[in-house]
């Protein structure tokens, strides 16, 4: 493995086992330098080990849509789900300010360059659409909006807006949209709607396809898109320059670190 070697792993939601194991494998030495897709917590039995690694050693990620709702909880706009969530060690830890202050450097979208090559990285993904351009401005709209005014942000987050809508016509749902595509995206038509209710491999609907299965403009500007967010994929996409890399961990998969400049897979089995 070469030393200057650039991986981005996939979502990890508190399987820190499972990380820990992935860092030694593509990190032995500390040499080499990763980024996360998102979903660093929730689901998985260890949230708070992952927090406290990630923090400590300067670990960063774009934001997955567990990440944006643990901010939520720890800002006190959303309430903790016994249920379905499984971040109450990590919330009693009383790092909410840390924690919050730490996760808002993250961004939506990022570029990470290695030997000349660029990835785009995402959560979810990215609209057909789009250009570098439209995707840069988009995540510095939402961070801004995120840092200008907290609170405000993560209380109106939680919405299934799935139509586009212009700045001018309604900042809320423009935000609302644009955090559903980065974060929460799976299907989408032709004319960028989003099915933000199937989460399986096949749209309940012939209107609906996954968003990677069109063409993109913005591989004009970039090599490579990764995501991760789809566990129910496998990683399959038939697109050799767009890569999933959510490899189910949390329900018993494996925890994957893809190498972006060889597209090289290396996988952790989950301890489940």
């Amino acid at each position: 493995m070469k030393t200057n070697s650039k991986f981005v792993i996939g979502d990890i939601q508190g399987c820190y086992k499972e990380f820990k194991s992935l860092i030694k494998l593509i990190d032995p030495n500390k040499e080499n330098k990763f980024l996360c897709v998102g979903d660093l917590v929730n689901r998985g039995p260890e949230s708070e080990k992952v927090v406290d690694y990630v923090i400590k050693n300067n670990v960063k990620s774009v934001f997955g849509n567990h990440d944006l709702h643990l901010m939520a909880i720890l800002i006190g706009v959303r309430k903790h789900n016994k249920k379905k969530d499984t971040m109450q060690r990590l919330i009693n830890k009383n790092k909410a300010i840390e924690i919050i202050d730490y996760f808002s450097q993250f961004s939506f979208a990022k570029v990470v360059t290695n030997n000349k090559k660029k990835s785009l990285i995402v959560h979810a993904g990215v609209l057909p659409n789009w250009s570098l351009d439209n995707i840069l401005s988009a995540n510095d709209e939402l961070q801004e909006d995120l840092k200008k005014d907290p609170e405000e942000f993560f209380s109106t987050m939680y919405s299934d807006r799935s139509k586009a809508i212009s700045k001018s016509t309604n900042k809320k749902n423009r935000r609302r949209y644009l955090i559903n595509v980065f974060t929460r995206m799976r299907f989408i038509s032709e004319k960028n709607k989003l099915d933000l209710q199937t989460k399986l491999k096949k749209a309940g609907s012939n209107k609906f396809n996954p968003w990677f299965s069109y063409k993109h403009k913005c591989l004009k500007d970039v090599d490579n898109i990764i995501f991760g967010h789809w566990a129910a994929l496998n990683g399959v996409t038939n697109h050799n320059n767009i890569r999933g890399i959510d490899l189910g961990c949390v329900w018993g998969g494996s925890l994957a670190a893809i190498n972006i400049e060889d597209k090289s897979i290396i996988t952790v089995d989950s301890v489940k």
